[in-house]
């Protein structure tokens, strides 16, 4: 069998080279050309910088000097104070409280719940006074003070139970029926407690003086 020569090799070579290369070149041309690429935006520009302090401004053109500085005098030992604790404070006393007015007189009021009758009267300390079959005595009778918290009268009294003895008879014992003080501003505080009466303090003052018999007119 004979071998092909070399020469005749060389031509199919080359055109099989030549077919590749049409081929290639018409894939290429065939493949769609790829979209451009859009536009890039601009970076944005940096944020307008914060206006300085007047202490970081810049300094003006021209150079102004800077002032010398001002030397400070020393301080000597006439203006410097020595240093002493605090002086305790005197506590003061606390005003004393001032006294209630005492009053010779005491006006009571006293109900009689049976009949509706009732009647203002006045009892000197240390007097008894009747009101029907109750005696009031009156131990003390006094006005606030002018630094309490509102004007006010109280009376220690003592109301006994004793009606009138029959002419000719024996006197009645009496019988206690209220004892201790008595409230202007505040009846139901302590109250009388009788299935008769009821009483009450209204206020305290001082007595009337009583005036002497003016004296006669010269005959004339």
């Amino acid at each position: 069998m004979q071998r092909p020569s070399v020469r005749s090799a060389l031509p199919a070579a080359a055109g099989l080279a030549a077919l590749l290369t049409v081929a290639t070149a018409g894939l290429v041309a065939a493949q769609p050309t790829p979209a451009p690429a859009p536009p890039q935006e601009a970076a944005p520009k940096a944020a307008a910088a914060a206006p300085k302090s007047p202490d970081e401004a810049a300094p003006p053109a021209g150079g102004v000097p800077t002032p010398a500085p001002t030397p400070t005098p020393p301080i000597t030992e006439k203006d410097v104070a020595p240093a002493t604790p605090p002086e305790a404070e005197t506590p003061k006393a606390p005003a004393a409280p001032q006294r209630r007015t005492r009053y010779d007189v005491a006006v009571l009021q006293a109900l009689d719940k049976v009949t509706a009758e009732s009647m203002r009267f006045e009892a000197r300390v240390g007097q008894p006074v009747r009101y029907k079959t109750l005696v009031f005595t009156v131990k003390a009778c006094e006005r606030a003070a002018p630094d309490e918290a509102f004007d006010d009268s109280v009376a220690y009294v003592t109301i006994d139970s004793q009606p009138r003895a029959t002419p000719g008879g024996a006197p009645i014992a009496p019988k206690q029926a209220f004892k201790g003080w008595m409230y202007a501003s505040s009846p139901g505080l302590h109250p009388l407690e009788h299935p008769v009466y009821d009483a009450w303090l209204i206020t305290c003052r001082a007595a009337v003086p009583v005036s002497p018999p003016a004296a006669p007119a010269p005959a004339r």
